[in-house]
């Protein structure tokens, strides 16, 4: 099963998001993130091109590692990294960076300060005020991660910021073309 751009991309981000809560190198991260980055600002032939294993000429910041981890994914809709990364955090760890208000350092925190790694754990620890002892989660924060939980309207999928841009310009050039 071949994967489209924003497969690879999500792919990446969600390895760069495990790397962070993991505490690992912030240059591994921002390699991950940038590649992320990379891969969407390609053409739609792009995904395609790779699942054939064809070569995908000098992309900035794309070493060899991260070259073959593109063609992985693009070949068979996985990354090994990543399933290995998926398994290393705690269970449910990885289910609290869809929370919105929660990134993966405040993830991180949350796992390594209070031992927080499922909706469950933090729902308590909100309600408990453990989670505002904690520095950058003061009650506003507090507030808002309890309301997520409550009404379960948990972040689906991030929108990578070039394809938020292109899915912007394609709708300003659509107004500025529209009669009135």
């Amino acid at each position: 099963m071949a994967a489209s751009n924003a497969r690879i991309a999500a792919g990446f981000e969600e390895i760069a998001d495990l790397l962070e809560v993991q505490g690992e190198n912030p240059f591994r991260i921002r390699a991950y993130s940038n590649a992320a980055r990379m891969v969407n600002q390609q053409g739609p032939a792009f995904a395609d091109r790779a699942a054939r294993g064809e070569e995908l000429g000098k992309l900035a910041g794309i070493g060899a590692d991260l070259d073959a981890k593109i063609h992985e994914i693009a070949r068979t809709g996985n990354c090994e990294l990543l399933r290995q990364l998926r398994h290393a955090v705690p269970r449910g760890t990885a289910s609290l960076l869809r929370i919105p208000g929660l990134g993966p350092k405040r993830v991180r925190a949350l796992s390594e300060r209070l031992d927080v790694h499922t909706p469950v754990q933090l729902r308590d620890a909100a309600r408990s005020g453990r989670m505002e002892s904690l520095r950058g989660f003061g009650p506003k924060t507090t507030a808002h991660v309890l309301r997520a939980l409550t009404t379960d309207r948990s972040k689906k999928e991030r929108v990578p910021l070039a394809i938020a841009q292109r899915e912007a310009a394609a709708v300003l050039d659509h107004i500025r073309r529209a009669p009135g």
